[in-house]
């Protein structure tokens, strides 16, 4: 089987055993358990970027799941360097999760954020491996409401972090429509118009 085929399968895996993990382990355990299964979705990121810098390539496409173009997923060597980076990154980040969370169950170790942490890693490692726009859409905003859920975990603690989560929410959709304008090629050039 291909190395990124299998890696990214990993990675997809662990994150929803993370989830599930996040949700249903006591708070006193929730944090390690999270953050282990957040650091291991990281890891298997770094590995499938890199096979794919290595020169491994991988292709997938599910015509049926999405409509219109269905999913299609393609990684290349570009799309390993980001692999590796967000994997990196997220290996790092689910160390620091299991002492920077705590164990009181509320907030960053609420169960929320702890099972949409590991989600939030797999969607970042899908964006770069998007093939068409209907998959790029599709996980940028997977990505976009997973984000959204960490930035709203202290929403009971501070008025301010409401605030943000509306104006982070606000700017993720406004994201969206203008890469969406962009594909949908408006605005064009017009008629006769000529480029310097």
């Amino acid at each position: 089987m291909n190395q990124v085929a299998s890696a990214l399968g990993a990675a997809y895996a662990l994150a929803g055993a993370g989830a599930l993990a996040g949700l249903v382990t006591p708070a006193r355990w929730r944090s390690t358990t999270a953050g282990a299964a957040t650091a291991a979705v990281g890891a298997a990121g770094v590995a499938a970027g890199l096979a794919a810098v290595s020169g491994t390539g991988w292709q997938a496409r599910l015509p049926d799941l999405l409509p219109l173009a269905g999913v299609s997923l393609s990684v290349d060597a570009l799309a390993g360097w980001f692999l590796l980076l967000i994997g990196a990154v997220a290996a790092v980040v689910g160390i620091y999760t299991v002492g920077y969370t705590g164990r009181g169950g509320h907030g960053p170790a609420s169960r929320t954020a702890l099972a949409v942490l590991p989600v939030f890693v797999a969607a970042m490692l899908l964006v770069p491996a998007a093939a068409n726009v209907s998959t790029f859409l599709l996980a940028w905003e997977l990505m976009a409401v997973t984000s959204l859920l960490l930035v709203l975990a202290e929403h009971r603690h501070s008025p301010a972090v409401r605030t943000a989560g509306l104006w982070y929410a606000a700017m993720t959709q406004a994201g969206f429509v203008a890469v969406l304008l962009d594909w949908c090629g408006w605005p064009r050039p017009l008629a006769g118009s000529r480029s310097r």
